[in-house]
């Protein structure tokens, strides 16, 4: 898997860099959110990239177990399907209940299903998002909740 990791964490840094480079050409502060994502895209790249070489140096020279982990398709299919609704929703609805009803499909398919930190955790991300977006970066949406 650390292979894996060192070829995901590599791809990173070179899509952050080639975006970086596409974004530093737009005029004035149309490439400021778009810059910040670029280098945020690259430092994660190379924390994947370095953990994934240092897990590669502390593994013994036996190999690795085939079939230690399995995809669960339909789990991923349904939220590719999620994220098209979202897209639709966001347009019809707002981006905070969208956004609310999109983490909150999300993490009971992947299983969680504690409902008392659910919801208000998932209103907490629509609505920080929301704020972050429209007051720190500018964004413009559609109204907070309609």
């Amino acid at each position: 898997m650390e292979k894996k990791d060192l070829g995901l964490g590599i791809g990173a840094v070179v899509l952050g860099m080639a975006t970086l480079v596409y974004f530093l050409g737009l005029p004035g502060n149309a490439g400021y959110y778009p810059k910040i994502i670029s280098i945020a895209i690259i430092i994660l790249g190379l924390v994947i990239a370095l953990n994934a070489v240092r897990a590669l140096k502390t593994v013994s020279a036996k190999e690795e177990k085939p079939g230690g982990k399995t995809i669960a398709y339909p789990a991923v299919m349904l939220i590719i399907a999620y994220l098209a609704v979202y897209y639709f929703a966001f347009h019809k609805l707002s981006y905070t209940i969208s956004t609310f009803l999109l983490v909150m499909a999300t993490s009971v398919t992947l299983g969680y299903r504690k409902w008392k930190i659910l919801v208000p955790v998932a209103a907490l991300i629509a609505v920080g998002l929301y704020l972050a977006f429209t007051q720190v970066f500018h964004v413009r949406f559609m109204a907070m909740f309609f």
